[in-house]
């Protein structure tokens, strides 16, 4: 996609991504943190990849669909380094304008494993949720 910069008027290229988001685009929860995050992300950091739209030979090399149904991944544009779970929430944060600044929670002794456990019972729920969306 080409953007036109508004000062020289000199056509250049959008920036890449940071990173790759991986989420259940069957998920009603998780359409609507990303719906949300999508409308902040305004510098177009995250690519979101939905995973239900992705074919077999779609998928990231060495990632299956219920690896990345099972647990909420984000590969870095950067290195290709995947964080998954809580630690690509954090990685999602650092990269988001308002968040970043709150994105240090995610590393505080404490917090992040709070954050684990509430995401763990997320997980649960999600689980059934689309056992219930197949079934």
């Amino acid at each position: 996609m080409a953007i036109i910069d508004q000062t020289s008027g000199i056509e250049a290229s959008a920036p890449m991504p940071a990173i790759d988001v991986f989420y259940d685009g069957g998920c009603p929860v998780c359409r609507i943190e990303v719906g949300y995050y999508r409308r902040i992300d305004r510098a177009g950091a995250v690519r979101w990849i939905d995973i239900e739209s992705l074919t077999d030979a779609e998928l990231p090399a060495g990632k299956t669909r219920d690896a990345l149904l099972g647990r909420f991944h984000v590969r870095d544009q950067a290195d290709g380094g995947w964080h998954a779970g809580v630690d690509a929430f954090a990685r999602i944060w650092r990269v988001l304008p308002v968040w970043r600044r709150f994105a240090f929670v995610f590393s505080v002794p404490g917090l992040r494993q709070l954050a684990e456990i509430g995401y763990r019972g997320f997980l649960r729920w999600q689980r059934w949720h689309r056992a219930r969306r197949a079934g």
